[in-house]
């Protein structure tokens, strides 16, 4: 009977160890594949690339000069002006003014989506045509009092492919121009 039980109690132990075994080979198996090929990308710098940054800071400044230029008539013409009239101007200059602003916000609005769609599309064409498994932003801003400090994510692996997705977007882009200039 004591033979039985040890014969048992070392199958037991040799169905752990055995299992273990399995177990821990998997587990590094799938740590390997987790890992993956994995991509950075500047997502700043990316940004600010694109072409239609620059129209979004050209509209922002229109619509701070429209808004200062604008201040200083009102300015002008309030000048000796009791608080009704001066009331009755300043409604007559929001009345003006709020269908201006509202345009170019929804312009700059437009450009905003617009870009943002662009750099998600160009971001997965670049990691479909790397077959990277995933793709991260390389940094982080972060306030530092005054100054605003770019942190990396990423202290070290993975691939910078910053560049590859400023050339995808401008070829998109380019793409895109050339099929309006042929359409009549």
């Amino acid at each position: 009977m004591q033979v039985a039980e040890k014969r048992i109690g070392n199958k037991a132990i040799f169905i752990l160890l055995f299992t273990a075994v399995i177990f821990l080979f998997l587990s590094f198996q799938n740590i390997e594949a987790a890992v993956g090929k994995i991509g950075l990308v500047n997502l700043g710098e990316v940004t600010s690339s694109h072409p239609y940054s620059q129209n979004i800071n050209q509209l922002s400044l229109d619509l701070r000069d429209q808004l200062q230029k604008r201040q200083e008539e009102l300015n002008a013409q309030g000048k000796g002006l009791d608080e009704t009239e001066l009331k009755k101007l300043e409604d007559k200059f929001n009345k003006e003014w709020t269908p201006i602003k509202e345009k170019i916000l929804a312009e700059i609005k437009s450009y905003q989506a617009a870009r943002y769609s662009d750099i998600i599309e160009a971001i997965k064409a670049v990691g479909d045509k790397g077959k990277y498994d995933l793709i991260l932003n390389s940094e982080i801003k972060v306030p530092a009092g005054a100054d605003i400090l770019n942190y990396p994510i990423a202290l070290y692996g993975g691939e910078d492919i910053t560049q590859d997705v400023i050339a995808e977007i401008n070829r998109k882009l380019a793409e895109e121009q050339k099929e309006k200039n042929k359409t009549p």
